[in-house]
């Protein structure tokens, strides 16, 4: 790097204390992401026998539920959500911080214009008291611009920059963790809401059947051929019937207005895309267990490991910032203007102009900047301890998430094979009933149990779709294509 001043002979002395610092270059710490796999055992146990692949690529997850409703959500949410749209507005923040940054270390100009008028006091020009005339007034213009740069001598700008660079890594990581939050969060509310529609037909089925076999039972307790204990009993039943479809017919109403703020809009007016949502539908399907796979590279993956490292790589070279504040800064400078009364700027007496290097060292701070090391120093220990527990949460989540998923989905299977014995059940007492081998009561029981059994199977659905949204977030299946 090479300047021209117009007074040499400060050349050789700027050149070599340039030369002599030039070894101090700029600090951009590296991330501890690759030596992860070194430091913690990524394997999950709860992986074992299953399919462990490197380098996955991201894909749309969802999509493995096989609704297309479910799917417009997701994508009607991502360009509309609100918090989502400020982690994308922070990292445009952090990026335009990061570019100020950047801009420091390059050269400053100004301009100025002044107009004064000027006349000293009587002590200024004769403080001695000896008769000095004092000045007349004048009245001075002053055009001028000046230049300054400062030489980046100990890599001070170059570690600043790289720390406002690594800002703008972890507000990414913070948006991209709040996409893949956001996704999978529609997703369980879209499987609540259908889940709580569905739950509510099957409530009020339930209470159409236990009103009947109340009746039934009041009317043979009225010909004595009933124990009144059994009407009592199924009294409280109805009631309990009752008050589940009230509790479903709220859900309902509940995950809808959740839907509606993850969409960004007023649930108190909820737009057509919402209200298609109101007639009860299927849940998605559960996707097969033996479709899962782990990837092998999973803590670099994860979006709050990335944004932890990227604070740590950050504390670091505000570390080496504040290590290297005691040291001098070196700065070309250089002025150039016009000063003289008004009518005489034209002539040649009136450019004025100053040029050179300037050191600066500040040799006495009183501990100022040894205080602030040493509080950037502990404030590294304080990152570098949460990077760490970070990595240790998300294994235990990836872990637990995946425990879940494998015990959801083996729950599901056996409520799928409850309901078909309760199905198989309702048409044996069905037929018997109808040749009139057992009271129609029975009939009545028997659906009232098959019922109980299809709500089972509908509440293990839900708990194993929501499973599978966890264990997608958790094992980062989300990628994005392209650079926030």
């Amino acid at each position: 790097m090479t300047a021209t001043l117009p007074c040499r002979r400060f050349m050789p002395a700027a050149l070599v204390l340039s030369l002599i610092l030039s070894g101090c270059a700029s600090v951009s710490p590296g991330s501890q992401l690759a030596s992860l796999q070194a430091r913690h055992d990524g394997t999950l146990p709860a992986a074992a026998g299953r399919t462990t692949t490197a380098g996955t690529a991201g894909r749309a997850w969802w999509q493995d539920l096989r609704d297309p409703a479910l799917d417009a959500l997701v994508a009607q949410a991502e360009a509309r959500n609100l918090d989502l749209q400020a982690s994308l507005a922070s990292v445009r923040e952090a990026r335009a911080r990061a570019g100020g940054v950047q801009a420091e270390s390059r050269p400053l100009g100004s301009l100025d214009a002044q107009a004064q008028v000027t006349r000293p006091a009587l002590t200024e020009v004769d403080p001695y008291r000896q008769s000095l005339p004092r000045p007349p007034e004048r009245r001075l213009i002053t055009f001028g611009q000046a230049l300054s740069w400062e030489i980046d001598l100990f890599g001070r700008a170059g570690t600043a920059r790289a720390a406002a660079e690594r800002e703008v890594d972890a507000s990414a990581a913070d948006a991209r963790g709040a996409q893949a939050l956001l996704q999978a969060e529609v997703v369980r509310r879209y499987v609540a809401l259908r889940h709580a529609q569905r739950a509510e037909r099957l409530a009020a089925e339930q209470v159409a059947v236990g009103e009947q076999r109340l009746a039934r039972l009041q009317a043979r307790t009225r010909a004595g051929l009933t124990d009144p204990r059994e009407v009592d009993a199924a009294t409280a039943d109805l009631a309990q019937l009752r008050a589940a479809h009230a509790s479903w017919l709220a859900q309902g109403s509940v995950e809808l207005a959740a839907l509606a703020v993850l969409l960004g809009e007023s649930p108190a007016r909820p737009s057509a895309a919402l209200q298609r949502l109101l007639p009860p539908s299927a849940l998605p399907s559960v996707p097969d267990d033996a479709t899962l796979t782990v990837p092998a590279d999973l803590l670099s993956r994860r979006p709050d490991v990335a944004r932890a490292d990227a604070l740590l790589r950050a504390g670091l070279g505000q570390q080496v910032l504040a290590e290297r504040a005691h040291l001098p800064t070196l700065s070309l400078a250089a002025t150039l203007g016009l000063q003289q009364t008004a009518g005489n700027l034209g002539q040649s007496n009136a450019v004025r102009y100053a040029a050179g290097p300037v050191l600066r060292w500040e040799w006495l701070d009183s501990g100022r900047r040894a205080a602030q090391t040493a509080a950037v120093r502990a404030g590294n220990e304080r990152v570098w301890a949460q990077f760490e527990q970070t990595v240790l949460n998300a294994l235990a989540e990836s872990e637990s998430a995946l425990r879940n998923w494998q015990a959801q989905w083996q729950s599901w299977q056996q409520a799928h094979a409850a309901l078909q014995a309760a199905d198989q059940m309702l048409a044996y007492t069905s037929r018997r009933s109808t040749l009139g081998l057992e009271p129609e009561g029975s009939a009545l029981a028997a659906r009232l149990q098959q019922l109980a059994a299809e709500q089972q199977h509908l509440q293990q659905q839900a708990q194993a779709l929501s499973a599978y949204a966890q264990v997608q977030l958790a094992l980062a299946a989300w990628q994005p294509q392209t650079k926030q």
